[in-house]
């Protein structure tokens, strides 16, 4: 006992010792960085470090948002204007390099080493060249002032700082640190670092000849499309906040502090492209995409898998990578997901056998047939959110070895037309004929030029949504309540694909 209680204090010393020469060596080895000017600590991720890291994310990133734009001349604009802005960066030894991710999402982000991302939404939702140019100078402010870095490096240093604190009693805090550098992108930034990464942007704007009030304006659209979206979801959830807000903390006095730092530069002749991008958007693909699955209306449809289902009316349909989920006011929720099915089971026995085999309160499985598909269902009592609710499962026989997958949860207190109106949902569930998958297509952005006569009404009807016509006008080209239209100008609508 003697000599194990001495080799374990030995050890916890060596570690304290070797932590402590750690956070010496560590803290001795801040640095100025050249863009913002002040000492800053990122001592764990040097330069090259960054580029490891950023060449290990990029596959992965390109994956998990739906790959790159399958469009050469838009990821060639994008391209363009990323160059033009980091051109004038004080990190010349960084490759900065960018890419547009096919996905609705309304994001952007950097990782490091100078890969620089940003999406369909962000395209669908700026309304020039110098607003696109904004987004993609401030993740270059992020690049330049290495925030990954420095928030990975104080990550770290914390850790350290742990295992310092408790290795005399052995605690192998050391673990800590496995896996801080992971997913950095997704991590939300400090509203220091979100600040300064506005001002290097507006600096990186001015310098390539851009409108320096275009970051004003993005975050201004990004508001708007925010309250839509709140609008949309019938929330009110002023905390709700879309994508780009949940990696980029948006601020009232953010706002302001951008166009103060705006006007502090030569206004001049500043580039705004507002022409050429509403030029290079027209057809842009909008919302999701045939290969991720769409929604019309309270339909469905998924033609890369070849199926279609519809929802009751008020719910709302959230496409999600892995599954496709409908959720309602009064508290039901029904998702559909996929699942392989290798030992060719039918559906019964996958319920009993597979899928449920260790819940003993689920009813006897009914067996039926779904246009002409196998199935079977069954439910019992569970609980969601706190809330006792009924469940109902239906396993349904898409091939030999796939079944699809409905999951309702009912509150215990539902009346029997909720409850048959999500039943029927999923009887709903068939496969899309040939004629469906080649009439029924994504929607497209379509940029139109305005007539005389024509106003926010005649505009808005031509959108190809059966809800919110004029809000959602008014969001996509950042119109004010009350503002005329232009004859002679360009406006953003969203039409049917075809």
């Amino acid at each position: 006992m003697t000599a194990l209680c001495t080799k374990t204090h030995s050890v916890g010393k060596a570690r304290f010792l070797m932590a402590l020469s750690l956070l010496a060596l560590c803290l001795s080895a801040c640095s100025i960085n050249p863009a913002t000017g002040e000492k800053q600590f990122a001592g764990f991720m040097p330069p090259e470090e960054e580029n490891r890291v950023g060449a290990a994310q990029h596959p992965q990133i390109i994956a998990g948002f739906g790959g790159e734009y399958n469009n050469p001349k838009i990821q060639a604009y994008v391209r363009e204007i990323g160059a033009r802005v980091s051109k004038q960066t004080e990190r010349p030894d960084v490759k900065y390099q960018f890419f547009l991710l096919d996905t609705p999402m309304l994001n952007a982000f950097a990782v490091p080493g100078g890969y620089i991302y940003t999406t369909r939404g962000v395209l669908e939702a700026a309304n020039s060249e110098s607003e696109l140019a904004a987004v993609l100078a401030h993740e270059v402010g992020h690049i330049t002032a290495r925030h990954s870095a420095e928030r990975y490096s104080r990550d770290v240093l914390t850790a350290i700082g742990t295992i310092a604190a408790t290795a005399a009693i052995g605690n192998a805090a050391a673990s800590e640190v496995i896996g801080l550098g992971a997913n950095l992108y997704s991590k939300s930034y400090s509203r220091g670092q979100e600040s300064q990464a506005d001002d290097l942007g507006i600096r990186y704007l001015s310098r390539s000849g851009y409108d320096t009030f275009a970051m004003t304006g993005f975050l201004s659209q990004l508001e708007a499309d925010h309250k839509l979206q709140q609008k949309i979801a019938g929330t009110g959830n002023q905390e709700s906040a879309p994508s780009f807000f949940a990696t980029h903390p948006n601020t009232e006095k953010r706002v302001v502090d951008a166009s103060n730092i705006a006007s502090k530069y030569p206004k001049g002749s500043s580039h705004v492209g507002r022409d050429r991008h509403l030029r290079m958007i027209d057809g842009l693909l909008y919302g999701e995409s045939g290969k991720q699955g769409f929604s019309r209306g309270q339909t469905f449809y998924h033609p890369e898998l070849g199926f279609t289902f519809t929802v009751p009316k008020g719910y709302q349909i959230i496409n999600q990578p892995h599954q496709v989920s409908a959720v309602s006011k009064n508290g039901s929720v029904m998702m559909l997901d996929i699942d392989a099915n290798p030992a060719h089971k039918n559906p019964y026995e996958y319920l009993t056998q597979v899928w449920l085999k260790d819940q003993p309160e689920m009813n006897p499985p009914e067996t039926l047939s779904i246009h002409g598909m196998r199935a079977a269902t069954t439910f019992f009592n569970g609980e969601l959110n706190g809330q006792l609710v009924s469940i109902r499962v239906l396993a349904i026989q898409y091939s030999p070895d796939q079944i699809y997958r409905f999951q309702l949860a009912i509150p215990q207190n539902s009346t029997t037309s909720v409850i048959n109106d999500l039943k029927q949902s999923t009887y709903s569930f068939r496969r899309m004929t040939s004629a469906e998958k080649k009439s029924i297509k994504p929607q497209k952005l379509k940029v139109i030029t305005a007539r005389a006569g024509d106003t926010v009404t005649t505009l808005s009807n031509r959108m190809d949504f059966d809800t919110l016509k004029t809000e959602r006008f008014l969001a996509l080209n950042g119109i004010k309540t009350g503002e005329k239209i232009i004859s002679g100008h360009k406006y953003k609508i969203v039409t049917a694909g075809r």
